[in-house]
């Protein structure tokens, strides 16, 4: 594939090169201030989705190397966050574009290039995350025919993160059988994320990134959309997603002991001063996705299991909430109860906090009022 972006040179300023490129309307906002804020609010308008849509085996359209241009002058000048912000309007933009066309785009471009912003802010996980994101993308598009010689994320998952040649060609090959099997649900490089093992998972948080949380809003809505099937699946993945996009934080689904079943299992690497590390090496989550509330019963049976794997802290994620929320009551009045009794947190994610995640909210904060809430029994 050719390489469309600007080679920036010494000679001239940045702010004239990215000018040339850009449409006469968009040029007076690389003088301003908030230059960033402007263009993450004009290109979606100026470059509608299907503008910068990249069919399989086709170049980038102009617009998308643009775009692209624009994220790499703020990275250029180490200006990374504002950079990550405008990649990923663009990765958004061409999520929806695919939505609109029913058919898969190529969108290793901003991923990688998200990859790049978060190794410049100094957050390995997020950058791993996104690298293997970029990876799904070129091995459906490659067809598991990652080279050495032309691709991008070979040497940065390899030269850079340590992943071997080996671990890289099974995952591309997984990746492409999935997208086989699969080809409406590997529109989303995290749903095929969620499909693969983690021992690509090898980064630990730096202190700075373990309050970061970014999630892919399109994807969010996908599942959430979703919610309601028999047999509480797309609860399951949603959970599993959000909890998975807190860096540090290794997640499994539908784990099988001899005695009962775990839906979400997760244990956090790599925290040690934050509220998390009260949280413990391992905790579990319990989905239902029923249009009613928990009642006392679930509370007790998720207790139990708690206590069986010695986890000091549990989270339950029901659509409709629990039983009694708000007047300290049946299932609510319990939760009390068990932390009072045995030291054990469980917090209850419902379907407005999944709004809240949906509409750009922190999770971790979220997690951290409500942990904070039954641990010091604070008025709701």
């Amino acid at each position: 594939m050719t390489d469309s972006r600007i080679i920036y040179t010494q000679n001239r300023s940045l702010e004239d090169q990215l000018k040339e490129i850009l449409p006469e309307e968009l040029r007076p906002i690389v003088d301003m201030r908030d230059s960033s804020s402007r263009f993450h609010a004009t290109l979606p308008n100026t470059f509608p989705p299907e503008t910068v849509f990249q069919a399989f085996g086709q170049e980038k359209q102009k617009n998308q190397v643009v775009w692209e241009n624009v994220g790499l002058y703020y990275l250029t000048k180490n200006r990374p966050h504002e950079a990550l912000a405008i990649f990923s309007a663009l990765y958004t933009q061409m999520l929806e574009a695919q939505r609109l066309k029913s058919e898969r785009s190529h969108k290793g471009v901003p991923l990688v290039w998200m990859h790049e912003a978060f190794r410049a802010m100094g957050y390995p996980v997020h950058a791993k995350r996104y690298l293997m994101l970029t990876l799904c993308e070129d091995s459906i598009s490659e067809e598991a025919k990652i080279s050495p010689d032309t691709s991008g994320v070979y040497f940065r998952l390899v030269w850079r993160h340590g992943l071997s040649d080996q671990q890289l060609k099974r995952y591309s090959e997984e990746v492409f059988s999935l997208w086989k099997e699969k080809p409406k649900e590997c529109f989303f490089p995290e749903w095929i994320l969620q499909e693969i093992d983690q021992d690509w998972m090898t980064e630990i948080p730096s202190p700075q990134e373990a309050g970061y949380f970014l999630t892919n809003k399109l994807y969010i809505e996908h599942l959430y959309s979703a919610l309601g099937d028999r047999f509480g699946l797309a609860l399951e993945r949603l959970a599993d997603y959000m909890l998975s996009c807190m860096a540090g934080c290794r997640t499994t689904r539908r784990e099988r002991t001899h005695s009962t079943d775990y839906d979400i299992v997760c244990s956090l690497e790599g925290f040690d001063v934050d509220f998390r590390s009260e949280l413990g090496r391992y905790f579990v989550c319990e989905c239902k996705d029923w249009d009613k509330p928990a009642d006392f019963t679930i509370i007790a049976k998720f207790c139990r299991v708690l206590d069986s794997t010695k986890a000091r802290f549990g989270i339950i994620f029901s659509k409709k909430g629990i039983s009694g929320k708000g007047s300290t009551e049946y299932a609510e009045r319990e939760i009390l109860k068990v932390f009072q009794d045995r030291g054990m947190v469980i917090v209850v994610i419902d379907e407005k906090d999944v709004e809240y995640v949906l509409n750009g909210g922190n999770f971790i904060n979220l997690l951290r009022n409500k942990y904070k809430k039954v641990r010091l029994d604070l008025f709701r």
